[in-house]
């Protein structure tokens, strides 16, 4: 037992001198740790620096212009963009070589007035007549020469129309329909020319019309485009008049009837749309016409009269009365359907499993979900706008676009069945082009890659 005891101090002192080289082994492995560490976040801190310089370097370099433009060449919106552009441009061209041939099958007669030139050859043969009479000449002979001269003015006069409409030559030889497809497509063309307007019984042109894009000039000599301008503006504001009414009534009320599909509200909306379509669209228009426009009728207090006037508002009153009543049945059907089977889906039942409240849901989520189509169609309604409406504008007597294409087609004024064709179908395929732009914008599941 003693000798244990006497050997405890040793130990202990050993143990303590142990215990002493560790700690101040610790010391120096924690002083070397902080040392490391202190180069090791210098030298990070260094590569950080030179790999953030490097990125600016970079980033500087991918903002160039070049980079830009080929970023801008392999996104995938902006291609489709481009081969839809292209494509509507080629359809362009191809509508304008079919109404080009179509043309070519319309008789000659159809460009000219027949009254006008017999009236011009009778003239002739008149002066011819009373001319070989005073230089000495028989009857007979007056008459014969008479005939020749009407014969040959008459046949200059109709060449010389026949090659405004570029169907012969000034000597009267036919132009190949090919000709004609490549000179109005060449007149289509956004670049500078100068297209001869008028000439004189040898060729020679008289005057010339000089800009970048031509769509042809009518017999009263005006042009086109300045017929569309002067009366695009009343069938564009009678359209966007109406479209605004349509959607501030059909929209809540395709609301309201899909809150409570079978309720009250939704037997009064369906009979109403029953009893629309049953109604042929050309009898309510003449029906609305005569109760709201007659003097001594319902409403004759208020003066719309029956056709339209320019200085009195009112007459505007009916036809955009007629087109929102019988627009409105349409919104109200698609938007009803639509919102029923949108508040039966996953999306809806899972928002009511969280407690969101049914109108939070309905107009939060599923009516931004119908509002895309809406969307969509603003660029439809814009140009549907500008072409306006045919039987309203007729029956109204209004001056506006909708009956323009037609009445062209009716007194074969081809100028402007030629360029009114061109410009609606151009204006048509932008539409359709603008609709997929806007949508990706408020619906981001869409992707133009297609």
């Amino acid at each position: 037992m003693d000798n244990t005891n006497e050997m405890n101090p040793d130990l202990e002192k050993e143990e303590s001198s142990l215990e002493k080289n560790e700690e101040s082994s610790l010391d120096e492995t924690k002083e070397l740790s902080q040392d490391e560490a202190e180069e090791l976040s210098q030298d990070e801190a260094e590569e950080l620096s030179q790999d953030e310089t490097e990125e600016l370097f970079f980033d500087e370099n991918e903002d160039t212009f070049l980079d830009k433009v080929w970023k801008a060449l392999h996104n995938q919106t902006f291609l489709y963009i481009v081969r839809r552009i292209l494509s509507s441009l080629f359809t362009a061209l191809l509508i304008s070589a079919v109404i080009s041939i179509l043309i070519s099958f319309v008789p000659d007669t159809k460009f000219y007035n027949v009254g006008t030139l017999n009236k011009l050859m009778g003239n002739i043969r008149t002066q011819s007549i009373s001319a070989s009479l005073k230089a000495g000449k028989t009857m007979e002979e007056a008459i014969i020469i008479a005939e020749k001269a009407a014969e040959n003015t008459g046949t200059q006069w109709i060449n010389a129309k026949l090659y405004q409409y570029g169907r012969v030559t000034m000597d009267g030889e036919r132009i190949p329909v090919i000709q004609n497809i490549l000179k109005y497509i060449y007149w289509l063309l956004p670049i500078p020319k100068e297209i001869p307007l008028s000439w004189t019984p040898e060729g020679e042109v008289i005057n010339s019309w000089t800009g970048w894009c031509y769509f042809g000039r009518t017999d009263s000599g005006k042009f086109v485009t300045d017929i569309l301008k002067e009366k695009m503006g009343i069938s564009f504001k009678i359209t966007m008049i109406t479209i605004l009414f349509t959607y501030l009534i059909s929209y809540p009320l395709g609301i309201a009837m899909s809150r409570k599909p079978g309720g009250l509200l939704d037997k009064i909306g369906n009979a109403f749309i029953v009893l629309n379509y049953a109604i042929p669209a050309l009898v309510f228009y003449l029906f609305m016409k005569t109760i709201l426009g007659k003097k001594d009728g319902i409403f004759g207090f208020l003066d719309m009269g029956l056709m339209y006037d320019p200085e009195n508002w009112k007459t505007l009153i009916p036809p955009i009365f007629c087109m929102i009543f019988l627009s409105i049945p349409g919104q109200i059907i698609w938007l009803r359907r639509f919102m029923i089977d949108e508040l039966s889906s996953d999306y809806v039942k899972f928002a009511r499993s969280k407690g969101l409240s049914e109108n939070r849901i309905l107009y939060t989520h599923v009516l931004r979900n119908a509002a895309v189509p809406l969307i969509r169609n603003i660029p439809a309604v814009f140009i549907g706008a500008i072409m306006g409406s045919y039987y309203v504008e007729a029956i109204w007597n209004i001056p506006g676009t909708g009956g323009t294409l037609i009445t062209g087609v009716q007194n074969f004024e081809m100028a402007i069945i030629q360029g009114l064709t061109i410009i609606y179908a151009l204006l048509g395929m932008l539409s359709f082009l603008l609709g997929d732009i806007i949508t990706i914008f408020f619906d981001p599941r869409i992707k133009l890659s297609e």
